[in-house]
């Protein structure tokens, strides 16, 4: 998958730009989605867009979606739909809320998908839930909807129930592609992982839309998983050539060849990207990660500053320079926090504040401004834990547990219990320490490896020395992992 940069969204928002697309009406049993337009280039438009998005290419399927809501500006599923290519959080609350002023005349599947999708503005997980579960009763022969409820489960760090909705969708409808690569990310991301049956799903994929970049992507992901880098590497050079447009082939690429140790060549794959990427993030955050991987923070957090300094000072697209400059500031800042440098994290938070409450008000409902408040208080209690103000640190973590309370999203306390075993580690409390990072979500790297520091410093070798080899033959790309990998490597080789 590529990464998304929205970040201020991690106890919900971003989730919807993993869904899958949705179907048009059939006759007899309902099997797909019955789309309200008496436009047939609308109509056209939007299936084209769906066929995309299916094949993981969200940049053609942004530009299908586009034509169809030229093509039907009423046609309120485009816009809901393009909102799962959107680049900026702005841009998607405006989506959401185009789509719900043209609700009139649309179908019940539509309005219903509605619901499903604003969920995410307001990160209610529970009515997400029972929304999709409603969509799956009143449409059982229907193979998306299982997969966008499985993707629910996913959310809700549910993944046995997941699997089993993407297996569903397999059976209903043995030849659609979404069942397959939902069922890939599953089992290369979520325990238990089992990354030869990612294999499996993905080779289905690629023999169902061979022409198809994503799924050759997807494919190379699990190479990737597998450690069989070069042909991973091969995989992706096969997307490239398939549509040597597709961004996210080369940052895939670019991806094998960090882990390759061929950091000049990454930094080409990230670049070359960048010339067809519209993220307002770009290539920025991918060629600073070669640094960290290289072990130079300095010059990480230079290229992260330098990117700043050329960033036009005011933002008058829809939110994308803003985003832009978040993103790049909170990659600094974990680092700052990373390497325990108080000083450098103070400063980056005078910056982050502001922008952050901004991003918030781009959204514009209570609960995206109460989880950038949260994601600030994270920052602030580090700040105060690796200034040794322990009671601050605390009583910051409590203000952001307070702040989230009255979100519904069942992640929604991850970052909480990371800060307070940030703190306790810092404190030295070693057994609270591993009780906060045991809570925390472990298919994160980040708090794998925390939680394997805290057992190496309780003196619980074998227990850290297992997480430490698990997160030393992982292979994929964040800031987090550009972080620990090389302390990983060293400590997965010498306890």
């Amino acid at each position: 998958m590529k990464k998304s940069y929205f970040k201020l969204a991690a106890y919900g928002l971003i989730a919807l730009l993993l869904l899958p697309a949705s179907m048009w009406a059939m006759k007899g049993t309902i099997s797909e989605i019955p789309v309200s337009t008496k436009s047939k280039t609308a109509m056209e438009s939007f299936r084209q867009g769906l066929m995309s998005m299916d094949q993981n290419d969200n940049q053609k399927a942004r530009t299908f979606f586009m034509k169809a809501i030229d093509a039907d500006p009423n046609l309120a599923i485009a816009y809901l739909y393009k909102s799962g290519t959107d680049l900026t959080p702005k841009e998607f609350a405006m989506d959401i809320q185009k789509a719900k002023e043209h609700l009139n005349g649309a179908s019940e599947w539509e309005r219903l998908y509605f619901d499903y999708a604003s969920t995410f503005l307001t990160s209610d997980w529970n009515k997400r839930l029972n929304v999709g579960t409603e969509l799956v009763k009143k449409y059982p022969d229907a193979a998306r909807p299982q997969v966008e409820l499985g993707f629910t489960y996913v959310n809700g760090n549910m993944t046995n129930k997941a699997r089993a909705c993407f297996e569903k969708a397999k059976q209903l409808d043995p030849n659609w592609i979404g069942g397959y690569t939902a069922m890939v990310n599953t089992y290369l991301f979520f325990e238990p992982k089992d990354f030869k049956k990612a294999e499996e799903n993905a080779l289905k994929a690629v023999q169902l839309a061979p022409s198809s970049p994503g799924a050759r992507i997807a494919l190379g992901d699990c190479y990737r998983a597998e450690k069989q880098l070069a042909k991973a590497k091969d995989a992706y050079s096969k997307a490239i050539d398939l549509d040597p447009a597709e961004p996210d082939a080369y940052y895939k690429k670019g991806n094998a060849n960090i882990f390759m140790d061929n950091y000049e060549e990454a930094r080409q794959n990230f670049k070359d990207a960048s010339r067809y990427d519209p993220s307002p993030t770009g290539a920025i955050p991918f060629i600073a990660y070669t640094y960290l991987y290289e072990g130079d923070p300095k010059s990480a957090m230079y290229y992260y500053q330098y990117a700043i300094s050329k960033l036009p000072a005011t933002d008058n697209e829809m939110g994308k320079i803003n985003l832009a400059k978040l993103v790049y500031l909170q990659d600094c800042a974990s680092i700052a926090s990373f390497n325990g440098d108080a000083t450098e994290l103070k400063e980056l938070l005078e910056e982050i504040v502001p922008v952050s409450e901004q991003i918030g008000n781009d959204i514009g409902t209570q609960e995206a401004k109460l989880t950038q408040k949260a994601s600030v208080l994270s920052l602030e209690a580090m700040l105060a834990a690796l200034e040794e103000k322990y009671d601050l640190a605390k009583s910051k973590a409590e203000q952001m547990k307070t702040t989230l309370a009255t979100v519904t999203d069942p992640l929604k306390l991850d970052g909480y219990e990371f800060v307070l075993g940030f703190i306790n580690m810092h404190q030295n409390s070693i057994p609270d320490a591993i009780e906060h990072f045991k809570n925390t979500l472990q298919t994160s790297v980040y708090n794998k490896y925390w939680l394997a520091k805290a057992y190496e410093a309780g003196g619980m070798t074998d227990n850290a020395r297992a997480l430490y080899k698990d997160l030393a033959d992982y292979n994929f790309n964040s800031i987090e992992y550009a972080l620990i990998r090389n302390d990983v490597r060293k400590k997965a080789s010498s306890l």
